[in-house]
């Protein structure tokens, strides 16, 4: 019984000091950092990086459009001319010299762009397998990115044979799209990865 009365003289803490329990409460509450605003499968992890216009073109069809016009670059820089002003020089003096891209290099580009135009059809026509063929398109792409930049920096820096000719030439307008539709590939590539297959139109 005294327990009871001596509970009813001193209430709780919040009747007794409401100003300062709603204080805290409301310091605390303010203190918080606001929660991150989440992301819808619209949007992608550059979202405020890059231009509005070419994140829409990233994103359309969910990076199929992308990578089969990458392919499609790709197949037509083959045919389109790779490199300029070659030359090949010994002890200083420009010589006569064959240097260019023969046909079966070009042939291979054709088919490598073939290749990533297919991988990138059948992403849309087989989505079940969108996952598995988009790794592989990347890895890919990829590795042909790496080889046409490496071709280029070589020939821009020169190389020396062992007979002492030195070898030199510039990127054309069929080598920087074989560079741009092989990076538009591998783009293409993570945006497939990075999107739910339930955001694919048919």
């Amino acid at each position: 019984m005294e327990y009871s009365q001596k509970n009813a003289g001193f209430p709780g803490r919040n009747s007794a000091f409401p100003r300062l329990s709603d204080g805290s409460t409301q310091r605390q509450s303010s203190e918080q950092p606001p929660a991150a605003p989440e992301t819808g499968s619209g949007q992608f992890f550059w979202s405020g990086v890059v231009r509005p216009r070419l994140e829409e073109v990233a994103m359309r069809g969910n990076g199929f459009v992308l990578a089969l016009w990458g392919g499609i670059g790709i197949v037509i820089g083959a045919g389109l001319p790779f490199i300029f002003h070659a030359q090949a020089t010994a002890d200083g003096a420009t010589v006569a010299s064959g240097l260019g891209i023969s046909t079966g290099y070009r042939f291979i580009s054709l088919l490598f762009g073939l290749l990533l135009a297919g991988l990138a059809a059948s992403t849309r026509y087989q989505p079940a397998f969108r996952r598995p063929v988009a790794i592989s398109a990347l890895v890919l792409s990829l590795l042909g990115f790496a080889g046409y930049v490496l071709f280029t920096l070589a020939g821009i820096g020169g190389i020396t044979e062992q007979t002492g000719l030195q070898l030199s030439w510039y990127p054309n307008i069929g080598m920087v799209d074989s560079i741009a539709g092989s990076a538009a590939c591998a783009i293409a590539a993570i945006v497939m990865l990075r999107t739910p297959p339930s955001g694919e139109t048919g």
